[in-house]
C-alpha cells in the first residue's frame, strides 16, 4: 500500500517540523486531497523554503479517513529551482487579508527521511542551475569592470542593478559572458497583470523589482548584444525581460537594433519575450529578422486571459494574429505559458488550448509556474464548476495529440530548436 508522506508545518520563529501521525495533503483551486506517489518527486537542489504566517496547515488524519485543520503550526510551502513544474498547492486555511507576496506556492511532504514535493522536471538545461550563478558580492569586480569599459551605455548599468541587487541569473550571464542575455528596454506596458513582478498597485503585494526608467537607444542596445556575442557560449540575446514592461511598446527601436545586429552576427540567437498583442508592430520584428518569439500567455479562454493581464487596447485575437503572422515568417514560437494548479487544467481551458494548438504552429511550450497568491488569484477568476483532470493528465493529453511540440522552461539557441530532451516523466500511477 502507498504511504502517504507526512504532513510538514513550522513555527513562528521559522522552524520546520513533520507531524508523526497526520500526513501531507495538497490543493487544486479549492480542492484539496492526498497526492499520488507518482505525483511526487525528492525536494530538488536548491528549493526555498518559507511559511506562510496566518494560515494552519491541512492535514488527513488517516485514523479517522478524514481531511482537519492542525492549529498547531503555520502551513510550510517551497519554491521551486528553475526548470521544475509543480503539480499542487500547499493546503492551509488562511486568517488574514494578507496577500503573499509573488512566488510560486508550492506543497512540501516529508517521507521515508526525505522532503518530497508534488513537481516534474520539464526542462533539463543545467546552464540555469543555481549553483552555477554567485549570489553573493564576488560578482561586482566583474560588473564595475564592464560599467568602466563601457560607462556611457545605461543599458549596462540597469543590468549590473539587475545582477546585483535583484540577482537575476539572466542579468549575471552578461557579466559572466555566457549564454543567455536579458535586453530590458520598455518602461512601459500594455497590460496590467494581476501578477506583475515589476509594477503593482499599492493594494496589491510588492513588486519584486523596479521597472527600467528610460529606453535605450539603438547603439546601446547593439552595443552590448555585440560583445555578448563576442565573448558568449551559446549565445541568446533577449528582448522582453522582468524589469520592464512589455518590449512591444519599443517596437521601432528594437527592430532598428535587431536588423543592425543581424547584419553584424548572423548567427546569433535573438529572442523577443512579448504580449505580441500587436500585429503590426510584431510585424516590424519579424521583418528586422528575430529568430523566435516567446508568447506570454495564461489561457486561450477570453474571460481568463482578461482577468488575469487587464489588456489596455488590445484584446486576445491581437494576439492570436501575431502568432499567425509570425507562422507565415516561420519565425520560431513558444509559449510563456503561466502555469495555476486548477486554472490550465480545468476542461474549459484544456479544450481552449487544444484548439488554438490545431489551428496555429506552436514548437515549444514552456511550463512556467505562475508566481501569484492562488488566493488572490482565484478570487479575480470566477470559474464554473467543472472537471479538473491535473496538470499531468493534462500534458499527456497535449503530447498525445500534438507529437511535434515540445514541453520546457527555458529559451533555447537556434541549435536547440527542435531538440527533444524527452521531458517530462507523464508515467501513469502503477496499478495495485
Amino acid at each position: 500500500m502507498y504511504e502517504i508522506p507526512n504532513l510538514v508545518y513550522a513555527d513562528k520563529n521559522g522552524n520546520i517540523y513533520d507531524h508523526p501521525e497526520l500526513k501531507m495533503v495538497v490543493r487544486s483551486e479549492n480542492y484539496n486531497f492526498v497526492p499520488y506517489e507518482l505525483e511526487l518527486i525528492e525536494i530538488p537542489d536548491c528549493t526555498t523554503f518559507y511559511y506562510l504566517p496566518g494560515t494552519h496547515p491541512i492535514a488527513y488524519n488517516q485514523e479517522k479517513a478524514s481531511l482537519e485543520e492542525f492549529t498547531r503550526g503555520y502551513a510550510l510551502s517551497v519554491f521551486l529551482p528553475p526548470g521544475y513544474l509543480r503539480l499542487f498547492l500547499p493546503a492551509y486555511k488562511k486568517y488574514t487579508d494578507q496577500i503573499f507576496p509573488l512566488y510560486a506556492y508550492t506543497a512540501v511532504g516529508w517521507l521515508n527521511g526525505k522532503f518530497v514535493v508534488p513537481a516534474i522536471k520539464v526542462d533539463k538545461d543545467n546552464k540555469w542551475n543555481p549553483k552555477l550563478f554567485d549570489f553573493t558580492n564576488r560578482l561586482k569586480s566583474k560588473v564595475d569592470a564592464v560599467i568602466q569599459k563601457y560607462p556611457d551605455n545605461r543599458l549596462y548599468k540597469q543590468l549590473s542593478k539587475c545582477a546585483l541587487e535583484y540577482h537575476c541569473t539572466a542579468a549575471k550571464n552578461v557579466f559572466y559572458g555566457r549564454w543567455e542575455c536579458p535586453m530590458p528596454t520598455s518602461p512601459t506596458c500594455n497590460s496590467r497583470c494581476v501578477g506583475c513582478i515589476s509594477l503593482q498597485p499599492a493594494e496589491c503585494c510588492p513588486s519584486p523589482q523596479q521597472r527600467i526608467d528610460f529606453i535605450p537607444t539603438v547603439d546601446e542596445i547593439v552595443e552590448v548584444a555585440l560583445n555578448h556575442y563576442e565573448v558568449a557560449e551559446d549565445p541568446i540575446i533577449s528582448f522582453g525581460q522582468g524589469c520592464e514592461g512589455d518590449p512591444i511598446m519599443v517596437a521601432d527601436i528594437i527592430a532598428k537594433a535587431i536588423s543592425i545586429i543581424k547584419k553584424k552576427a548572423p548567427d546569433l540567437t535573438i529572442n523577443f519575450n512579448s504580449n505580441c498583442s500587436n500585429p503590426e508592430k510584431m510585424k516590424m520584428i519579424y521583418d528586422a529578422g528575430v529568430d523566435s518569439i516567446r508568447v506570454s500567455i495564461n489561457s486561450f479562454v477570453e474571460t481568463t486571459y482578461n482577468s488575469y493581464y487587464n489588456p489596455v487596447g488590445y484584446k486576445l485575437d491581437d494576439v492570436l494574429k501575431s502568432i499567425e503572422l509570425a507562422n507565415k515568417y516561420n519565425v520560431y514560437v513558444s509559449l510563456n505559458y503561466l502555469m495555476m494548479p486548477g486554472i490550465n487544467d480545468r476542461e474549459s481551458e484544456i479544450n481552449a488550448l487544444i484548439d488554438f494548438l490545431s489551428a496555429y504552429k506552436v514548437e515549444l511550450i514552456q511550463l512556467r509556474n505562475l508566481n501569484i497568491d492562488p488566493d488572490y488569484l482565484f478570487s479575480k477568476l470566477k470559474f464554473k464548476t467543472e472537471e479538473i483532470i491535473g496538470l499531468k493528465n493534462m500534458l499527456k493529453l497535449i503530447k498525445k495529440k500534438f507529437k511535434h511540440i515540445k514541453f520546457g522552461y527555458f529559451n533555447r539557441p537556434k541549435k536547440d530548436f527542435y531538440k527533444d530532451f524527452g521531458l517530462p516523466n507523464l508515467k501513469t500511477r502503477r496499478k495495485k
